[in-house]
């Protein structure tokens, strides 16, 4: 009597069986209505900028040089009672191009656009990412700037690359973010952006950004500090230099350049490389808050300077110049905070770390509280200079 052989595939077998079985249905073949776009026919775009339009949103869409062989940036406008109408009215008029969205590097918005439902949106969107650097623009619209910015080699992305590593450079800090935004708004009634300016690039050269290797072009976009936004819009602008302060109340100084005259009326310039911040709340018997302690301490190192005397006696000096200098920032930057009902500066979070049962039990917001609150700040610095050649 014959017996009948039984194949059992071992594990690669079974692997390579389920892989012929299902390729089929991976790849679409066979399969009715299926369609697909060739990676020659698609239009990255990687900034999109946002305006208030007459009849809802004016979208600006633009890709970056070079995203395909020997292409230039190319900019498209469209606009929609929604972002996703204007969206989808901008695929309609890029007729020989599909456009895709999902690769989004840089989200730019004009000065009069509202920033909540935006950034609602963004939240919502399926394409767009919450850890896209949002920009906010003054006196100049998201169109204007896409359109006015650069050159055929180097588009308003490339330029917005530049700006974010700048802003990097400088202050260690990176552009925030539209999931750091919409977060802060949530949480603190308020935020900060950072804001581009657009203007002559002559009049600006120290920040200007221009095409490698040739002439700066006749406009351009630089980073002119920070906005306090909240729900209602824009409450108030900061200027760049104020980016130490922030950083040091938010916990993250980074690192800064910090110019001082000495006692002998030289420039000195420091380095600040490391930085902390403590704030305390000060409760009343019956639980409510009466105000805030913070400290501070800063350190700094000396990258330019001359003594011109005793070494010892120069750097108590400056290390005191130092603090004050830092004292009076902070002390500007929470004067604003109380000034505009404000907490941009995240204080309200560092209380509730503090004392987490207190701040629940609060019957007034936070930011509500501020202006009424007693805040006393100390600054502690120090200056390093090991290295020095005596």
């Amino acid at each position: 009597m014959r017996r009948a052989r039984i194949y059992c595939p071992g594990r690669r077998g079974t692997l390579l069986l389920l892989w012929l079985l299902l390729m089929p249905a991976l790849c679409g073949c066979g399969a009715q209505g299926t369609s697909y776009t060739r990676l020659e026919q698609l239009r990255v775009v990687q900034t999109l900028g946002v305006d208030a339009g007459e009849n809802g949103i004016r979208l600006s869409l633009a890709t970056a040089a070079g995203d395909r062989s020997g292409s230039d940036a190319v900019c498209l406008s469209a606009d929609g009672p929604t972002l996703s109408a204007a969206l989808q009215r901008a695929q309609a008029l890029s007729t020989e191009e599909t456009l895709f969205c999902g690769h989004v590097r840089q989200l730019l918005v004009g000065e009069r656009t509202a920033l909540s439902p935006l950034l609602n949106t963004v939240g919502r969107s399926a394409d767009l990412r919450l850890d896209t650097p949002l920009w906010l623009l003054r006196d100049a619209s998201a169109e204007t700037l896409m359109r006015g910015v650069g050159s055929g080699s180097r588009g308003i992305t490339e330029v917005l690359s530049a700006v974010q590593a700048q802003l990097e450079q400088s202050g260690g800090a990176k552009a925030f973010t539209a999931g750091r935004i919409l977060r802060d708004l949530r949480k603190n009634g308020s935020a900060l952006a950072c804001v581009l300016a657009y203007a002559d690039a002559a009049e600006h050269a120290e920040s200007a950004v221009g095409s490698r290797g040739g002439a700066k072009p006749a406009r351009t976009a630089y980073l002119a500090g920070f906005a306090v936004v909240g729900e209602d819009g824009v409450r108030a602008y900061l200027g760049q230099d104020e980016l130490l302060g922030i950083r040091l109340l938010k916990g993250k100084p980074g690192i800064h350049s910090l110019n001082l005259r000495d006692r002998n009326g030289a420039n000195a310039a420091l380095e600040v490389r490391e930085g902390t911040s403590r704030v305390v709340p000060l409760w009343r018997e019956n639980g409510e808050l009466q105000g805030l302690e913070i400290s501070v301490r800063v350190s700094a190192s000396l990258l330019e300077g001359d003594s011109q005397g005793t070494v010892d006696d120069y750097f108590d000096d400056l290390t005191a110049r130092l603090e004050s200098a830092v004292a009076e920032q902070l002390r500007a930057l929470l004067r604003r905070a109380k000034l505009l009902r404000a907490d941009f500066l995240g204080l309200g979070e560092r209380v509730e770390a503090a004392a987490p049962l207190s701040f629940r039990r609060l019957e007034q917001p936070f930011s509500e509280l501020l202006p009424g609150l007693e805040i006393s700040l100390s600054v502690q610095g120090s200056i390093e200079h090991e290295y020095d050649m005596r």
